[in-house]
């Protein structure tokens, strides 16, 4: 019986979703903030973003600032980092640079954003962060008005 022509019966719409009864806890999504009192790192490495808002699938760790996949498959991750002065940070996978980012303020040194972000394709186990590089002060900073956020979900 073709469900489409409507000829009547016990017609069940097809489906290609996984059963959602097997698929509970699949979803896998964080948005932490960098803490006020973390502005201004000097320190090369990981930028730990401690307030977390989301944490669904507990991939993100507040104590050091890394993601680590909780399940295969492919991840978006964003960073968007308030400036007010240079900002120089990259989105690490394993500890290889998947992309980076050089900011410059503008000569009026108003506060801007820098924003990336990439699809990146994880298998579980593996580890993903923002790391800060160069040489000095980064003027990446959070006020309560202003973050910085560092986010990643898995697609379903």
């Amino acid at each position: 019986m073709d469900c489409n022509r409507g000829d009547g019966g016990d017609c069940k719409p097809e489906t290609t979703d996984p059963d959602p009864v097997e698929d509970k806890g699949r979803t896998i999504a964080f948005t932490a903030k960098l803490a006020i009192c973390n502005s201004y790192p000097t320190h090369k490495g990981p930028l730990i973003f401690t307030n977390v808002l989301v944490n669904e699938g507990d991939g993100y760790s507040p104590n050091n600032g890394i993601f680590t996949c909780p399940r295969s498959g492919f991840y978006h991750f964003d960073v968007h980092a308030s400036t007010y002065g240079r900002a120089q940070f990259m989105l690490y996978k394993n500890g290889q640079n998947v992309v980076s980012a050089y900011h410059t303020t503008l000569s009026d040194r108003r506060s801007q954003m820098a924003s990336i972000g990439s699809v990146i394709q994880l298998s579980e186990g593996d580890k993903v962060w923002v790391e800060l590089w160069g040489c000095g002060r980064n003027d990446i900073f959070a006020t309560v008005d202003n973050d910085t956020v560092f986010l990643g979900f898995r697609f379903g």
